[in-house]
Formats: structure tokens, C-alpha cells, sequence
């Protein structure tokens, strides 16, 4: 029987998958698997991945004959995966030496749905440990309890999925286990609104075995293009579920907030990204914002600093204005 099954997505990442691939080594147990699948990779990512992985006990190789991006990528993997338990590595991070026993030990003793973990979030030759969210360690809570407050960073603004394990058969039967794949970026966050509104337990452990890198120029948080804003249609999507959920109008409200938020963090960094794509932003965003219900914009925007939201509403007057003349004419 295979208890867990690790799903490392790779992509472009030849100077950072050996030693990805060395930490998995260093994990491997009779009942654990690594299914690693190369998302059309053209950096010599893939001659690595075809030289190392034979070589790592339960791991097998798949490779996506055109890239399909991150989303489907680990729906590949979720597909093939046979653990009892799952969860994530991406292909330019590492674990540390025997951090994925201890994580399959907590998640079999705590019987919930799915598990959640700090890490060590990596500058160069720097390292800080982040640790989860408040919440009591090690007891099973419910998901829910666990996304506000509003004004607060909670579990559902801590969508990393490789902090933590998750238990396979309970979120199939939940619908819960497979990203949107049209979200290219941001899939992680529609996809752990999904958890906390339709699963059951979760816990919290303490354990800082996964070393994550940031600021990585092969990153999908550095490119400077239209994927970049598939944070919008992933908020889209969350409101979609909070419509169908019993208490989806009160957290609608940490959901907008967390939207506006990210919405001002684009536009501050606007300059950065490629012409079209500021545009895009600009348009996009303030669509996004009329489209969803007023209510919870204006309620969000009473409780939000004055820098903020003097932002949000120039970007939503400019564009109104804008969409007035073009009706003119």
C-alpha cells in the first residue's frame, strides 16, 4: 500500500532540480512515491530529470509533451497519485532529511482532512522559518473557524499547498481535489477556499522541513505578463463557491478584502509588467470589482485604509469614465 504520493511539478528549473531531486532520495520509504512530471521543460531540466529519477526509490518520471502550466501539471500528477495521503514540491525547492516521514507520521495520528505546516523560505544563502498561521497545534479544527478574521492573515491567506499534507479519497469524495486548470497563477488560492469550505478537520503542526526559495527569476510570481492576472478570475471562482455555501455571504467579506488587497499590490507594481499588461490590469481589475456584489465592496471598502481605497476607487472612476466615452462615441 502507498501512504503518501509527492507531486513535483517541474519546469525550466535545471540549475535548482538536482538537488530537488537528492531531497527526495533522502525521503524515500518502501510506501512513499514521487510522481515527478516535467511540464514540457527546454532548459535541459528534462535531461537532469531523465538521468536522476531511475534512480530514486519510488519515483517515476512523466513528462507533458507541451506545456500545460502549473495547474495541470499537478492535476497530471493528482491523477496518477496512489497514496493514501498527498502533497507538493516544486521542482526549484527541497526537503530537509526525513521531514516527510515525521509529516506522514502527525497526519495519521491526527485523522483530518488535511494537514498544515510552516517552511523555511530561502534568500540565496538566507533562511527564516515561517510558521502557519494562529491556531491551537496538533487538535482538529474546523476549516471554517479558521478563514477570518477579515482585517487578519488566516489560513485561507496562506495558500501555499506544499505546507502541508492531505488526505486523498476525503477530498475526491468533496470534489476538492483538482485545481482549475485555466488559472495559469493564483490557483492555489481558489483551490484552498475549496478545502475550507467543503472539508470537514484540519490541523497544524509546527514542522519546517520544506525549504522554499523566493525570488527565483524562472518564478511564476516574477513573470511580467497576462498570467499575472489570473488572480482575478481565481476570485471570481471563490465567489462562485461562497454563492452556494450557507455562510457565503459572511465570509464574502474576508474574500473581498483579500481581493482588494492583492488587487493594490498589482497596481503599485504595475511598472513592472509589459504594456498590454497594464492595461489589462487596470481594466480587469476594476471589471472584476463592479461585476461582484456591491454590498460586500462598499462594507470591504469602510473598513480598509484610506490609501487603498483612494486607490481602488481612482482605478474604478477611470474606468467608468473610460467605458462612458467609448459608449459616446
Amino acid at each position: 500500500m502507498v501512504t503518501l504520493s509527492v507531486i513535483v511539478a517541474m519546469c525550466d528549473v535545471r540549475d535548482f532540480c538536482r538537488t530537488t531531486l537528492k531531497s527526495l532520495a533522502l525521503n524515500a520509504r518502501e510506501d512513499f512515491e514521487f510522481i515527478v512530471v516535467d511540464d514540457a521543460s527546454v532548459d535541459g531540466t528534462s535531461e537532469i530529470l531523465r538521468e536522476m529519477v531511475p534512480g530514486i526509490p519510488g519515483a517515476v518520471l512523466v513528462r507533458n509533451e507541451r506545456n500545460m502550466g502549473i495547474s495541470a501539471t499537478r492535476n497530471i500528477g493528482l491523477a496518477a497519485a496512489r497514496g493514501r495521503f498527498f502533497t507538493f514540491l516544486d521542482g526549484d525547492d527541497w526537503y530537509a532529511p526525513g521531514y516527510l516521514a515525521q509529516l506522514v507520521g502527525w497526519m495519521s495520528q491526527s485523522g483530518v482532512d488535511f494537514l498544515r505546516t510552516g517552511h523555511v523560505r530561502v534568500y540565496g544563502k538566507k533562511r527564516k522559518i515561517v510558521m502557519p498561521p494562529l491556531a491551537p497545534r496538533a487538535l482538529p479544527l474546523d476549516p471554517l473557524d479558521y478563514m477570518g478574521p477579515v482585517d487578519a492573515s488566516t489560513f485561507i491567506d496562506y495558500p501555499s499547498v506544499w505546507a502541508g499534507i492531505y488526505d486523498r479519497e476525503r477530498l475526491r469524495q468533496a470534489g476538492a481535489l483538482f485545481f482549475e486548470e485555466s488559472l495559469r497563477t493564483a490557483e492555489d488560492r481558489h483551490w484552498f477556499y475549496q478545502l475550507h469550505l467543503r472539508m470537514r478537520s484540519f490541523g497544524v503542526v509546527d514542522l519546517h522541513g520544506v525549504f522554499y526559495r523566493r525570488d527565483v527569476s524562472t518564478s511564476l510570481t516574477r513573470i511580467p505578463d497576462e498570467r499575472q492576472l489570473d488572480f482575478l478570475p481565481a476570485f471570481r471562482l471563490v465567489f462562485g463557491e461562497l454563492a452556494h455555501h450557507p455562510r457565503g455571504y459572511e465570509l464574502s467579506f474576508k474574500a473581498m478584502r483579500t481581493l482588494c488587497a492583492l488587487i493594490v499590490i498589482h497596481l503599485d507594481r504595475a511598472q513592472d509588467y509589459e504594456e498590454l499588461t497594464r492595461a489589462l490590469l487596470w481594466e480587469r481589475s476594476a471589471q472584476t470589482l463592479f461585476d461582484l456584489p456591491q454590498d460586500i465592496l462598499e462594507g470591504t471598502l469602510a473598513g480598509m485604509d484610506s490609501v487603498r481605497v483612494n486607490k481602488l476607487r481612482a482605478l474604478m472612476s477611470q474606468q467608468m469614465s473610460q467605458q462612458q466615452g467609448a459608449a459616446a462615441r
